[in-house]
């Protein structure tokens, strides 16, 4: 993989410092307000993704701060099962994981099923050679 050209990594770093800054204002504002502060209420503010909060250290632990004063429930782990901040591309990786070890374990069943089957027509088969062959 060839590194990025020194522009797009200036790109590339303008845009997330813009995106914390979004995220710091979004945070600001809704403690300002009074209003309840979660990763998806910062999200839908800053206009980032929940991802991007639970990424970056400084975002995650003042969210977290801001969140444990209000009386909120403790941050749980995001890569946590049924966690409603796990990003929706986790969450949909996880049930075409799920689907997809669903049929390998049917495929395994319906293999293992036809390979009994084959060995026991094969034994059937050895018997009657055997018969065949003593007459």
């Amino acid at each position: 993989m060839t590194p990025l050209p020194e522009h797009l990594r200036q790109a590339t770093r303008a845009r997330s410092q813009k995106a914390k800054k979004r995220a710091r204002t979004a945070l600001a504002e809704l403690v300002k307000a009074d209003k309840p502060v979660s990763f998806t209420a910062v999200a839908r503010h800053a206009g980032v993704s929940t991802d991007f909060l639970y990424r970056n250290p400084e975002l995650r632990t003042r969210i977290e701060r801001h969140r444990a004063r209000a009386g909120s429930a403790p941050a749980a782990p995001a890569d946590s099962p049924g966690d409603s901040s796990t990003s929706a591309a986790v969450r949909a990786l996880s049930a075409r994981l799920a689907r997809q070890q669903r049929a390998h374990r049917e495929e395994v069943a319906r293999l293992r099923e036809a390979l009994e089957t084959a060995q026991g027509e094969n034994l059937d088969l050895r018997r009657r050679l055997a018969r065949y062959e003593a007459d």
